[in-house]
């Protein structure tokens, strides 16, 4: 029992001191994605957006939606690609906050709000 007990002891006071290494380095910053896999990644966003407005607009075409159906579906989806197209290029919080913000605004007005002729229906 005393031997796992001082096993223990040992594996913890080493934990400690790796772990009181790692707190006094200084924090590195350090981007973990490259140039050309932020532009990939930008590019690929950019290319679903136009896939997902342009299979939007064939169905609610084909469907013969109202106009405020079509507001609400262009938008939320160009709200959505937007945004995760700003997550991909690296924008910090500071940044990111109120655009993120400003984006649930308009999408929060495109999806409460109603038409009359909605109401009735």
């Amino acid at each position: 029992m005393t031997t796992d007990t001082e096993g223990s002891m040992s594996a913890l006071n080493a934990a400690q001191l790796a772990f009181d290494k790692v707190q006094a380095s200084p924090p590195s910053l350090v981007q973990p994605w490259s140039a050309e896999l932020v532009k990939f990644l930008s590019i690929s966003v950019l290319g679903f957006s136009c896939v997902a407005l342009i299979m939007a607009a064939i169905l609610l075409w084909r469907s013969s939606a109202p106009p405020n159906q079509v507001l609400r579906v262009f938008g939320v989806i160009s709200i959505l690609c937007f945004s995760a197209l700003l997550l991909v290029v690296g924008y910090n919080n500071e940044q990111l906050t109120p655009i993120v913000g400003l984006f649930g605004a308009i999408a929060g007005y495109l999806l409460g709000k109603d038409s009359p002729k909605d109401k009735n229906e």
